[in-house]
C-alpha cells in the first residue's frame, strides 16, 4: 500500500520539486519503506510534472518495485497505490503475446506492462484488486487518475492558484494537498451541510472547494497542453455496479443450494488470493458474520493458525470480544483481544484530525483505529476484513425494516400517518408499535430517526432515503454560511441514482446498490483505509473482489434478505464453518459508548469544543443539545458526535496553519 502525489504547473517560477517533497513527506505513513519521483519540464507544453511516491512495500519488497514507474516502452509513467491480486495471471497474457524482460515481481510493473500492450480500459477489466493510480501517457500527453471499482482506496484532484501561476494537483489525501504553499483552504460549505447529514463527504465533494474525489470506478482525463488549466477534464465511468445487477438480473440462482455452493467457491477463492503477501498478514475477527466467514475461509486453507484481532469494551452491553473468542476457538486461530478503556479512545481522539485529513465523524471510527494500530504494533502489516458483507448482502436493519413498515405505512392514509410522526415525536412509540405490529428487536432505537420522516414520506423509496440522510436544519447554521449552502444547490450530490429505468431491479436490490455506491465508498472503506494507513497497515476486503460481486449480484433478493434478517445467504454458508449458536445474535456493529464517554472522560474535550467559535455552527444550537445531552437526552446523540469532530477537525487544522 503507498501513497502518491502530483502537481502540474503552467508557471517556471514555482519550485515544484520541493513542493512534492513537501506533499510526499505528509504521505509518509502511507509509505514508510521508500520514496520516488519523476520530473518533466520539456514533454507537456511547457507545463512542469513532478510526481512523488511513497510505498509500503508488500509484495516484492526489492528496489525493483520502486516508483514512479516508467514503462519500457517509455511512454507511460505510473504512481500507483493498492494492490493487484491477479498480477501473475494478468503477467502470462502479456507473456503470451510479447517477449518482456520482467526487472522484478511487483504488481506495478506488470500493471503498467499490460497498460502498454493491451491498453489502459482493457487492462482495468482485467485487475482484480484495490487500487488509485495517476498515470501519465507521453504520447498521447495525458494524465489519468483511475480509481477501482468500490472505491476501497482514495485520489483527490484539483486545481489551484491564480491565473498567472495555475497548476493542477492531485493526492491520495488531502493532507498533501494542503502542504502546497499556494494553496487556499476555501472550506466548501456544501460538503459540511453533507457531513452533518451523514457523518461522512460523499464523492466527488471534498471540504475544500476546487478539490474532488475521483469517484469509485471512474477515471478522470486531462489533456496536458496549452488548454490545460481552461478546459474540464473528461471524466469516464468505466465501472458501474447498477449496470452489473441489470446485467444479471436474468441470470440469478434458483435455488439457495446452488447460490452457497458459488459463493462458497468464491469467497475462498477472494480470501487465499487476498492472503499473498510478502509480510505478516492477520484478520479482523468481531465475531459476526462477515468477519467471521473471512477468517473461517482463510483458516481453513491454512496449513498453519491464521492471526485473529478483536477489540472489546469494560461496558459489556458494547462488548463483542467475548463472541470473537469463542469463534476463534473453535477455528483454532491464534486470537489476539484488546480491550479499550476510555483513556485509550482519549489518546485516539487527539489522532482523529490527523489520521483523516476530512471531517468524518462515524464513531466507529475510534475502535478502528485502535485495533489498528494494536495490529501493526504486533508485527503485522496486512489484515483481512469483513467490510462490504452488510452493503451486498443486505445487512443493516434498514434493508428488511423499509419494505416491512412500508408494507403496514401504504395502507394508511397520509394525513393519519401525519399523525402516526407526532405521536412518534412525543415519544409514544408503544402506541405506534401497536398500530404497526412491528416487533423488530431494539425498536425504538433503530425508529427514532423516523420522528419527522412519517409525516412527509410518500414511497418506499422515500422512507429508505429519510433514513439514510439527516433532514435539513437550517437551525445548525450561522446566518452566512447558511446561505453559502442556499447557494451551493447547483452542486448537490446524487447520494440516490435513478434505478426506475432498471425495470427488473426489484427494491431490495435498488437499497443495496445505493448503500454501497456512498455509505460503503466512503464511510466504510474510508474509515478503514486511513485509519489503517495512518498506522501504516494495509488492509484487504475479500467481500468487495469483484468476481464475488458477480456471484452476489446473481443471488435473489429474497435469498439475502429473509424473515425479517439480513445476510440469510451469508448465515446458510457460514453454519458449514461455525456452529449456528456461536454467531446467531442480533447484528451490534462495532459501536463504542459515546454517550457515556461524552457525560464521563470526554465531557472536558467536548466541552471545549462546544463552546469554540467558528463562522460555520450556530453557538445557541449546538449548546442547547450540549446541555440536553448532559441532562440524559441521547436524542441528538449522533448530530451532537458531528458537530464535535468538525469543531476539532477545523480547530486541529486551523492550529497547524498558524
Amino acid at each position: 500500500m503507498c501513497g502518491l502525489a502530483g502537481i502540474i504547473s503552467s508557471s517556471s517560477d514555482i519550485e515544484i520539486r520541493s513542493i512534492t517533497d513537501l506533499m510526499s513527506n505528509e504521505l509518509i505513513r502511507r509509505g514508510p519503506d521508500s520514496y520516488g519521483k519523476y520530473f518533466d519540464s520539456t514533454n507537456f507544453s511547457n507545463n512542469l510534472l513532478s510526481l512523488a511516491h511513497r510505498r509500503l512495500s508488500i509484495i516484492d519488497l526489492s528496489e525493483k518495485g520502486h516508483q514512479p514507474m516508467m514503462s519500457k516502452s517509455k511512454r507511460y509513467i505510473i504512481a500507483f497505490n493498492g494492490e493487484i491480486y491477479n498480477f501473475k495471471s494478468i503477467k502470462r497474457k502479456i507473456d503470451n503475446v510479447k517477449n518482456v524482460i520482467w526487472n522484478g515481481n511487483s504488481d506495478t510493473e506488470v500493471l503498467i506492462e499490460s497498460i502498454d500492450v493491451f491498453g489502459l480500459k482493457k487492462t482495468l477489466n482485467f485487475l482484480v484488486g484495490m487500487f488509485a493510480f495517476s498515470l501519465i501517457d507521453k504520447q498521447e500527453q495525458k494524465l489519468y487518475l483511475v480509481r477501482d471499482r468500490f472505491g476501497e482506496k482514495p485520489l483527490y484532484y484539483g486545481f489551484i492558484g491564480n491565473r498567472n501561476e495555475k497548476s493542477l494537483v492531485f493526492a491520495s489525501e488531502i493532507h498533501a494537498i494542503r502542504k502546497i504553499p499556494f494553496f487556499q483552504e476555501n472550506i466548501d460549505e456544501l460538503s459540511l451541510d453533507y457531513f452533518l447529514r451523514l457523518s461522512y463527504i460523499p464523492s466527488p465533494l471534498s471540504i475544500y472547494k476546487n478539490i474532488s474525489k475521483v469517484e469509485a470506478g471512474n477515471m478522470v482525463i486531462f489533456n496536458l497542453n496549452e488548454y490545460l488549466f481552461n478546459e474540464e477534464p473528461n471524466i469516464i465511468k468505466w465501472f458501474s455496479y447498477e449496470k452489473l445487477f441489470a446485467k444479471n438480473s436474468n441470470l440469478k440462482f434458483s435455488s439457495e443450494d446452488a447460490a452457497i455452493a458459488a459463493l462458497d467457491k468464491s469467497i475462498k477463492k477472494a480470501t487465499l488470493e487476498q492472503s499473498i503477501s510478502d509480510v505478516p498478514l492477520g484478520c479482523f475477527l468481531s465475531g459476526g458474520i462477515d468477519s467471521s466467514l473471512v477468517a473461517a475461509t482463510l483458516q481453513s486453507q491454512s496449513i498453519e493458525k491464521i492471526n485473529t484481532f478483536t477489540i472489546g469494551f469494560d461496558n459489556n452491553e458494547f462488548d463483542e470480544s467475548k463472541h470473537a473468542k469463542k469463534v476463534a476457538d473453535y477455528l483454532g486461530t491464534n486470537h489476539h483481544e484488546f480491550i479499550l478503556e476510555p483513556s485509550d479512545a482519549l489518546k485516539i481522539i487527539e489522532d482523529l484530525p490527523n489520521i483523516y485529513s476530512e471531517p468524518f465523524a462515524d464513531s466507529s471510527q475510534i475502535p478502528t483505529a485502535l485495533i489498528c494500530q494494536k495490529i501493526k504494533s504486533s508485527g503485522i502489516t496486512v489484515a483481512l476484513s469483513g467490510d462490504g458483507g452488510d452493503e451486498v448482502f443486505g445487512g443493516y436493519v434498514r434493508h428488511f425494516m423499509v419494505p416491512n413498515l412500508w408494507s403496514k405505512m401504504r395502507i394508511v392514509p397520509f394525513e393519519i400517518r401525519k399523525l402516526m410522526g407526532k405521536l412518534f415525536l412525543n415519544k409514544q412509540f408503544s402506541v405506534l408499535n401497536n398500530i404497526l405490529f412491528f416487533n423488530s428487536y431494539n425498536f425504538e432505537n433503530k425508529l427514532t430517526k423516523l420522528a419527522s420522516r412519517l409525516r412527509f414520506v410518500r414511497s418506499q423509496e422515500e422512507l429508505f432515503k429519510s433514513l439514510v440522510l439527516d433532514n435539513f436544519n437550517e437551525k445548525m447554521y450561522t446566518n452566512s454560511c447558511l446561505d453559502s449552502i442556499i447557494n451551493s444547490h447547483n452542486k448537490k450530490v446524487n447520494l440516490f441514482p435513478n434505478l426506475n429505468s432498471e425495470k427488473n431491479i426489484d427494491f431490495c436490490e435498488k437499497m443495496l446498490i445505493w448503500d454501497s455506491l456512498a455509505y460503503l465508498t466512503d464511510d466504510i472503506l474510508v474509515k478503514v483505509d486511513r485509519a489503517s494507513m495512518f498506522y501504516s497497515l494495509e488492509t484487504r476486503a475479500p467481500f468487495l473482489d469483484h468476481r464475488m460481486i458477480e456471484i452476489a449480484s446473481r443471488i435473489p433478493s429474497n435469498f439475502k434478505v429473509k424473515n425479517n434478517y439480513g445476510k440469510h445467504i451469508l448465515k446458510e454458508l457460514l453454519y458449514k464453518y461455525v456452529p449456528k449458536k456461536l454467531v446467531e445474535r442480533p447484528k451490534a456493529g462495532f459501536a463504542v459508548p459515546i454517550n457515556e464517554w461524552l457525560r464521563g472522560p470526554l465531557k472536558i474535550w467536548a466541552y471545549d469544543l462546544i463552546h469554540s467559535k467558528d463562522p460555520y455552527i450556530n453557538d445557541i444550537f449546538v449548546k442547547k443539545i450540549w446541555r440536553k445531552h448532559l441532562e440524559g437526552d441521547n436524542s441528538n446523540s449522533i448530530i451532537l458526535w458531528r458537530i464535535l469532530m468538525w469543531k476539532y477537525w477545523l480547530l486541529s487544522n486551523s492550529s497547524n496553519n498558524s
